[in-house]
């Protein structure tokens, strides 16, 4: 019954990795498939084992803030929510008490990939116009780009370093062919972001691919990555019209006048202000809707990791999102020429730049991402078996 048991809940992950790519449901049912095993075959009992380890420890302020934020919080309804997200990080129990070896890895990372490839094939038959986009800014199966350009550079980051170990020209060339299927769904997708942190990895990408190579060489191919990127009109007709916009709009966005098209700008300032105002305990989870209403333009949340966080709890929730990240980087980095350290290093360094620009910690898709990718941090350290 416990090899049975282990097989499902492993099936049930690897499931998950693939569906990411599809929307928000089919990730849910499967893992929740998978938890709904993991409880019933008494796997639950490696909880404690895994909360005396030091690396989960800076997931418990993402697990008690919420609820502790929401007993001042200025919106409560909007704050139960965030709250109740809370949830989406038991996931780590899953993936960091299941034993987890490189044959797994490869395994998992190859459904993940096959996902992600399904979404590039059906972008290309959209752009060709021979099927309907499900949505006509988000090609693929229609999720918003902001989840999905993370999932694309992990895709080619995690198979650039499978494109240096492999000892194959055969391999090379199907991983060389999966990060080229990659970089086109990004480039046919309106993510900004995704631009923007793509020029940011594409060194990591190029001193894979070259590793035989020169640092100039590997500069080049660098270079090369983020051209062939910018050859796509899409690609530089948003570009260019940000440019635009900013040059247009550059006297609002330094008065803190909200701009519809660059409302960035407004989020930052005023979650700046609030955290100024509030900087020990934040105004509460889920708050940051009021003194941005009363401002002229309800805001949600500040499309960034850090300011949601500063914003909601003060310095400490601010700390405990660089605790988590520097945690999830540091032990990652130490094993990153192992197939499972670079694949969570991968996670780390793309959702660290995406929460720049996007709350990733409460978009379902990324939030059940990191904590899917962070519970493998224990496989690298003292594994639960």
């Amino acid at each position: 019954m416990t090899i049975k048991a282990n097989d499902l809940i492993f099936y049930f992950i690897v499931l998950t990795f693939f569906a990411l790519p599809t929307g928000t449901a089919p990730p849910l049912i499967s893992i929740g498939l998978a938890a709904l095993i993991w409880l019933v075959s008494g796997k639950i009992a490696h909880i404690k084992k895994i909360i005396m380890q030091p690396w989960f420890y800076p997931v418990i302020p993402f697990l008690v803030l919420p609820w502790i934020g929401l007993l001042y919080s200025q919106n409560t309804d909007l704050g139960m929510d965030y709250a109740l997200k809370t949830k989406y990080w038991l996931v780590i129990f899953i993936t960091a008490g299941f034993a987890f070896d490189e044959e797994k890895v490869f395994i998992l990372l190859k459904w993940f990939w096959a996902g992600l490839l399904m979404g590039a094939f059906l972008a290309l038959i959209q752009v060709m116009g021979i099927v309907t986009p499900i949505q006509q800014e988000y090609l693929g199966f229609g999720i918003v780009h902001t989840l999905l350009c993370m999932y694309l550079i992990t895709g080619i980051l995690t198979a650039s370093f499978y494109f240096k170990n492999t000892g194959s020209w055969n391999g090379r060339f199907v991983f060389l062919f999966l990060i080229l299927a990659f970089l086109f769904h990004l480039a046919v997708l309106r993510g900004r972001t995704g631009y923007l942190i793509f020029g940011i990895i594409s060194p990591f990408v190029a001193n894979n691919l070259m590793y035989k190579f020169s640092r100039k060489i590997k500069i080049a191919v660098a270079v090369i990555l983020v051209c062939f990127l910018l050859l796509s009109p899409i690609v530089k007709e948003e570009v260019k019209g940000t440019f635009v916009k900013l040059n247009e709009q550059k006297e609002n966005i330094l008065k803190g006048e909200y701009v519809v098209e660059l409302s960035r700008f407004f989020m930052v300032r005023e979650s700046v202000r609030i955290i100024m105002a509030h900087p020990f305990m934040g105004i509460g989870t889920g708050s940051i809707t009021e003194p941005t209403k009363a401002r002229g333009h309800l805001v949600t949340h500040p499309h960034n990791n850090f300011l949601y966080m500063g914003a909601s709890y003060g310095i400490l929730g601010i700390a405990a999102c660089f605790w988590l990240f520097w945690k999830m980087f540091k032990t990652s980095w130490r094993l990153r020429n192992t197939a499972l350290g670079y694949f969570v290093f991968s996670a780390c360094i793309v959702l660290f730049l995406g929460g720049m620009f996007d709350t990733q910690i409460l978009n379902t898709g990324t939030l059940l991402f990191l904590s899917l990718t962070y519970g493998l941090l224990n496989h690298l350290r003292n594994p639960v078996v």
